[in-house]
């Protein structure tokens, strides 16, 4: 309830006019009810999502603090494609591959899931795995974009120097062998409509495909 329909209108406005050719989600786009976005139907501005390849996403633990499954469906129903522990080949050129949650404890390691959806690796890969809590596993799997959020850099003052000392990355950049790393600080907030010393942000990538 803290974010109403005319928030979320103005997120995906804001997301739209970057024109992006895909737009990627890691996950916490619903934090603990689906009974405000049915009330405010906020399905029909999630729709208006726009990129000519597709908008995906991966789910993170918010997605599972009460009502999953039907979380997951609403936002499927929403226009975004949930990937869960599964893989897609995007355009014939790279895949998008995304995690389930570190809290669902059977979840395929990040080379299992490269392997059970026979991901070439000659193509580029981009992961979304919501929470950055072991880099090395998805460096090792040599992905070559790897997308997380989760952290929100925490939030206010100081829980912004807490995920820094807990993450080894919490907010930002990092490549990590052959990996190119991106910690999301998200675009809204859980809880109280405040950011203090840390920054709410849409993260704009330009890739060069070689």
């Amino acid at each position: 309830y803290t974010i109403n329909k005319y928030e979320a209108q103005r997120m995906v406005d804001f997301i739209n006019v970057q024109n992006p050719d895909i737009i990627l989600l890691v996950g916490d786009i619903i934090d603990a009810s689906l009974e405000p976005l049915i009330e405010q139907d906020m399905g029909s501005i999630l729709r208006q999502l726009k990129a000519p390849l597709g908008v995906y996403a991966c789910p993170g633990n918010h997605e599972y603090r009460k009502e999953g499954e039907s979380k997951i469906e609403y936002l499927n129903k929403s226009g975004i494609t949930m990937l869960m522990d599964s893989a897609v080949l995007v355009d014939s050129s790279f895949y998008v591959v995304g995690r389930e949650d570190w809290i669902i404890q059977d979840r395929l390691s990040t080379e299992q899931l490269l392997n059970k959806y026979n991901v070439d690796k000659n193509k580029p890969i981009f992961l979304l795995n919501h929470s950055p809590y072991d880099l090395n596993e998805d460096a090792k799997a040599n992905v070559d974009i790897a997308l997380y959020g989760h952290t929100h850099h925490g939030q206010v003052f100081p829980g912004n120097l807490a995920t820094s000392l807990k993450f080894e990355v919490a907010h930002g950049y990092k490549k990590k062998s052959n990996t190119n790393v991106y910690v999301t600080s998200g675009l809204a907030l859980a809880g109280p409509q405040h950011r203090i010393a840390t920054v709410s942000e849409v993260v704009v990538l330009e890739v060069g495909m070689e």
